[in-house]
């Protein structure tokens, strides 16, 4: 097991949720349960006061020199919140945790690890630039927050790039101290260097490998520019344009990123920072690929997975265009996934389902939805040299998933069941 005690910062704050959890209306057994976790983590015992409350619950708190250990329980819901926080690197907040679990023995536990006093601009207050015995500097700790992910996840931050609140949402890129950098919008990972390129990749190369001239691309979102990048690597494409909504975004992408700021210089390039519900509308059987990269479908850009704003790809796109989108993960967001890939069906004659494996997306099983207006896009009309890590017309069909796979995903029953 991971020991998360040896943080910089002031120190470590652990919040733990017990649901189903038993034994909760016994200040005897909470006073012991302290006392014992303070032992095991190698904490030194202040002060213990338990008390109980009438008709039910429990509140027990320890202070330690390090700080404090509490736990406040609700019997009647089998629920037990619980916070201790340590100063120093000397606290086993691990032990802590076990001594705790097993004697509320909860069904089910939510468990969140911050690092405290650690400035939000980069500096640890305290122990600033420490190593961990185990890797290189630590400032401090990006927790992802998406809503429809059963889980969390969680990763250190050796430096912040950039913090902003734009005028749409909250913006962080941070370097991870191992696996590079990653941008978070609204406390969603957007973009990693570890696995863009399949993402990227696949929302890309198979649209314009299928269509037979692709000159004239349309990027609906997509700020940081990496799917500009990606349909660039195409001779024959003359026109880019990204249509994306927040300018900060491609501001910070074109400084931190040198292949965004490469892309975005190229003059076959143009950037129409403005709603893509509005300026996709400006164009009328004029282009050959419309690339939607969207954030997930909230808030500004949920009517962006709908059938109006399709109504007005369907109008843009020539008579042999292709229209490729994200439509999220199978395991978590099943019904976006179905119910684009259903909505797409009822206005464009050919629709397809693609995939990619994405290690840092909530899901991992990700999909693409590809819509034309009747041409086949399974089939890979060109056959260009790419520079990519990925894909390959030569296994052009292997992206696809196959239509009786693709008929068990959005079965309605299967996809409920989570």
């Amino acid at each position: 097991m991971e020991n998360h005690h040896a943080k910089p910062g002031l120190g470590q704050h652990t919040i733990c949720e017990f649901w189903g959890a038993r034994n909760l209306d016994s200040p005897e057994l909470v006073r012991t349960a302290l006392g014992q976790a303070v032992e095991a983590g190698g904490a030194s015992l202040v002060e213990l006061v338990v008390h109980q409350f009438s008709p039910q619950g429990v509140s027990g708190v320890a202070v330690i020199a390090e700080s404090h250990l509490s736990i406040h329980t609700w019997p009647e819901l089998g629920y037990a919140a619980l916070d201790y926080f340590t100063c120093g690197d000397h606290v086993d907040i691990d032990a802590i945790f076990e001594v705790l679990k097993s004697t509320f023995e909860p069904d089910r536990i939510e468990r969140q690890q911050l690092a405290r006093g650690v400035d939000p601009r980069g500096n640890a207050a305290a122990t600033s630039g420490a190593s961990s015995p185990t890797g290189p500097s630590v400032v401090g700790w990006f927790q992802e927050n998406e809503p429809q992910a059963p889980s969390t996840a969680g990763y250190a931050m050796a430096a912040i790039l950039e913090e902003r609140e734009t005028k749409f949402q909250d913006l962080l890129l941070f370097e991870h101290p191992t696996k590079g950098k990653i941008l978070a919008l609204d406390g969603i990972v957007q973009l990693t260097d570890i696995d863009t390129y399949v993402y990227h990749e696949v929302l890309t190369h198979p649209a314009l490998v299928a269509h037979p001239n692709p000159r004239t691309v349309a990027v609906v979102g997509g700020g940081d520019a990496f799917i500009v990048a990606e349909a660039l690597k195409h001779d024959t494409v003359e026109k880019v344009y990204l249509l994306e909504l927040d300018a900060d975004v491609i501001e910070v992408a074109a400084k931190h990123y040198p292949v965004a700021a490469n892309a975005l210089a190229d003059p076959r390039v143009e950037v129409r920072a403005a709603d893509a519900f509005e300026s996709i509308a400006s164009f009328t059987d004029e282009i050959d690929a419309i690339l939607v990269d969207l954030t997930d479908p909230i808030g500004q850009a949920a009517r962006l997975f709908e059938d109006p704003f399709y109504a007005k790809c369907e109008k843009a796109l020539r008579a042999d265009g292709i229209l490729v989108a994200q439509t999220e993960s199978v395991h978590f967001h099943p019904n976006t996934v179905r119910q684009c890939f259903d909505t797409l069906s009822a206005r464009f004659p050919r629709t397809e389902l693609l995939w990619g494996a994405m290690a840092t997306y909530p899901g991992s099983f990700w999909t693409f939805a590809m819509a034309t207006k009747g041409l086949d896009p399974t089939v890979a009309r060109r056959q260009p040299v790419l520079d990519t890590q990925l894909y390959t017309p030569e296994a052009h069909n292997w992206f696809f998933i196959p239509p009786p796979v693709r008929a068990k995903i959005l079965t309605p029953t299967t996809l409920t069941r989570v």
